[in-house]
C-alpha cells in the first residue's frame, strides 16, 4: 500500500507541476480560480491508486485501507507540490507572490511570513481536497460487485 501510494503520489506531483507549468507558460498563473483544476489533478491520482491497490488485492479493498491509501497518496503529492511551488515563487517568480498576497482569504500574515503561509495553504488545500476525494472514491470502490476495466 505504502508503495502505490508514493509511486502514484509522485505521479500526481508530476502532474500538478506540470499543470502550473502549463499555466504559467500560457499566461494563466495568475487566475486563481484555476486552482480547481488541481483537485481533478488530484482525483485522477487517487482514482489510479486505488485501482491499481483493488488489482493488487484482487478485487477485495478494505474501506479504512483505500481511505489510508489515498490520503496518503494525496499527502505525497501535496508535499512535493508545496515544496515546488514555495521553491518557484521564492526563487524564480515572486509575481505569483503579490497575487496570492493580494487574495483576503490569506490575511495578513503573508506579508510576514509568506513562505510559510503559502505552503501551509497548499498543504491544507491539497490534504483536505485529497480526503474528501479518496471518502467519494471509495464509495465506488468498496464495492465487491464493482469491476476494474481491463480486468479479465
Amino acid at each position: 500500500m505504502e508503495k502505490l501510494s508514493l509511486k502514484y503520489g509522485v505521479l500526481t506531483a508530476l502532474g500538478l507541476i506540470g499543470y502550473f507549468l502549463l499555466m504559467r507558460l500560457i499566461g494563466l498563473s495568475h487566475i486563481l480560480e484555476l486552482r480547481f483544476f488541481n483537485a481533478i489533478v488530484l482525483a485522477i491520482g487517487i482514482v489510479l491508486v486505488l485501482r491499481a491497490y483493488k488489482r493488487m488485492m484482487h478485487g477485495h479493498i478494505g474501506y479504512l485501507k483505500g481511505l489510508a491509501t489515498a490520503f496518503l497518496t494525496s499527502l505525497v503529492a501535496t508535499l512535493l507540490f508545496s515544496v515546488f511551488m514555495l521553491v518557484y515563487i521564492k526563487g524564480f517568480d515572486d509575481s505569483l507572490l503579490r497575487v496570492i498576497s493580494e487574495d483576503q482569504m490569506l490575511g495578513e500574515r503573508i506579508a510576514t511570513t509568506p513562505g510559510i503561509v503559502i505552503f501551509m495553504v497548499l498543504m491544507m488545500e491539497g490534504v483536505i481536497s485529497g480526503a474528501m476525494i479518496g471518502f467519494i472514491a471509495m464509495q465506488f470502490f468498496k464495492r465487491q460487485d464493482h469491476a476494474i476495466p481491463g480486468n479479465l
